[in-house]
């Protein structure tokens, strides 16, 4: 023995690894969380980023040096990790999505580091000797199978998080039949939110209803919100239904089964996931088969897939929107003009001609509200006040929102974006009287074996309207430099690492009279960030 008992300075290195290993849990936690706990995506992220880890390196460093100088090495180690672990930003407060602390969160945080104790002490003890160096070698180990520990623990809790959440269900699903509101759902690849929060906002002027804020459209999401918030009164309860995967909107419909259903557009929003449109309008098709005999269902037939559903649906009521659709319509929309103030447009209908504004912009948006406008009417509301309800919509934060501050306008469309939510940006950015016009992006993501050409098209449209164009990380770079050569405007182009470098690009550049779009914000998972290891994590 040196330096008195051995076993001393293992209980040293443990504390001194233990401090490390819960905070680089916590950083591979966040990541965990933003795939939904699904492993197989996040083992796909991570990849073989532990062996990277600078802490990895340290315990190997350490175990070679105790060799020829035991003290440097423990030195080395204890100083060494847990400098790394303190210069780690915390994941709960760095980052564009925080980790979340939720009880499942704290949950698989506490059996992850039990699992993690358990795979140092197995490894220790395996080692020929148990000994200083054994420790070494133990957290070693231990770090190198930091993300398959998280994955673990996750797997030993199932069976749990199915009882907790079988249980949660069945409160608030005993909550709706007691309560008895009229329920809508509403699906679509993209619009689902902005479309809820115009639908609620209409309908409150005809009885009080329910809506949650935000993209509450999980199963889990929307149990949690009916037992918080849905009380004896609602006349009304719009649920927004997302979906990754077929059975996620037939759940969501089983715990709020609908009275009537507004589907506003089926395409390749998460392709990636589905593997195919034709599984997307599968998936999508749910809240249609769950609308009852003689139900209504409103249906955005712009879109080729929705259309498909609505073609499905026999015995439902069906009622079409659109602008485009050369089918009998029962609103259409048309004469779309964008301000900086809001939008102007008509709708017609088999009744009348209404000419409308609303403060918000966007195309897809007002595609949406006139959806909403063909489900209030259909449910009773004075198309009237519908109209008038439109004047005091307020935008959903970030999406398509602009914003004048210090004579730029800037058009923040950060939140999920798709390609037509993109072109949307860039029609009405187009139609602003502005200066210069500059659009911050990192692309569009989740498209799959489409997503190079989609991105591809996408730059070459910003390539025309834009002065110059942001790419943001290194997701859909190559696509975007294709595009600006294709418009014959490489020189245009300007690609950042991340959304901290766009911000002190533009803050650099952009003048009094300009507009700035901000098209899209990827999650954590695709850019350089505040990441697991230092504040310049490196790309996947």
């Amino acid at each position: 023995m040196w330096l008195g008992s051995s076993w001393v300075i293992i209980l040293v290195i443990v504390v001194a690894q233990s401090y490390a290993a819960v905070r680089r849990l916590l950083a591979y936690l966040r990541y965990f969380q933003q795939e939904g706990y699904e492993a197989i995506r996040f083992l796909k992220w991570a990849k073989l980023r532990s062996l990277t880890d600078p802490i990895f390196w340290v315990s190997a460093g350490a175990s070679f040096l105790f060799l020829w100088s035991p003290a440097a090495a423990v030195g080395l180690f204890i100083l060494g990790i847990v400098a790394l672990a303190l210069a780690q930003p915390d994941p709960r407060r760095s980052g564009k999505i925080p980790l979340k602390m939720t009880w499942r969160a704290t949950r698989v945080l506490a059996v992850a580091v039990v699992v993690a104790a358990a795979v140092w002490t197995a490894t220790i003890w395996a080692y020929p000797v148990v000994d200083v160096r054994a420790a070494f070698f133990a957290s070693m180990v231990t770090f190198a199978l930091i993300p398959a520990v998280l994955i673990v623990a996750n797997v030993l809790l199932a069976p749990y998080e199915r009882h907790v959440q079988t249980s949660y269900e069945r409160e608030a699903a005993a909550r709706v039949r007691d309560v008895r509101p009229f329920v809508i759902g509403i699906t679509g690849s993209y619009g689902k939110s902005s479309a809820k929060a115009m639908l609620a906002h209409v309908l409150q002027y005809k009885g009080p209803t329910l809506a949650a804020s935000g993209s509450v459209n999980t199963l889990m999401g929307v149990t949690r919100h009916i037992r918080e918030e849905l009380v004896f009164g609602h006349e009304f309860m719009v649920v927004e239904m997302g979906a990754f995967k077929k059975g996620s909107i037939r759940r969501l419909c089983e715990l709020t089964p609908p009275s009537a259903g507004l589907i506003t557009a089926v395409g390749d929003m998460h392709l990636e996931r589905f593997g195919s449109t034709d599984e997307i309008v599968k998936a999508k098709s749910e809240l249609a088969e769950a609308v009852p005999a003689g139900g209504l269902l409103v249906v955005n037939a712009d879109s080729p897939g929705a259309l498909r559903i609505a073609r499905s649906a026999v015995g439902r009521r069906v009622l079409l929107y659109g602008e485009t659709s050369p089918e009998d319509l029962e609103t259409r929309l048309g004469h779309v003009s964008f301000s900086k103030q809001g939008t102007t447009f008509v709708l017609t209908t088999r009744e009348g001609t209404h000419t409308c504004f609303t403060p918000l912009l966007g195309r897809p948006i007002i595609l949406n509200l006139t959806g909403v406008f063909t489900l209030a009417a259909a449910l009773g509301v004075d198309p009237a006040v519908i109209v008038g309800a439109m004047r005091t919509l307020k935008p959903v934060s970030n999406r398509l929102e602009v914003v004048e501050d210090r004579g730029v306008t800037w058009i923040r469309d950060a939140y999920n974006s798709n390609q037509f939510g993109f072109r949307a940006a860039l029609e009405v950015a187009a139609a602003l009287p502005v200066a210069r016009r500059f659009l911050a992006t990192p692309g569009v993501i989740e498209l799959g074996r489409e997503q190079f050409q989609v991105n591809r098209a996408l730059s070459k449209e910003a390539a025309v309207v834009c002065d110059k164009t942001l790419i943001v990380a290194d997701a859909n770079r190559a696509a975007f430099v294709s595009g600006h050569r294709d418009a014959g405007r490489e020189a245009a182009l300007v690609p950042v690492p991340n959304r901290h470098e766009a911000f002190r690009w533009l803050r650099e550049t952009v003048k009094e009279g300009d507009a700035v779009i901000l098209e899209n914000d990827l999650p954590d998972l695709y850019e350089r960030t505040a990441g697991v290891f230092w504040k310049e994590s490196a790309a996947s």
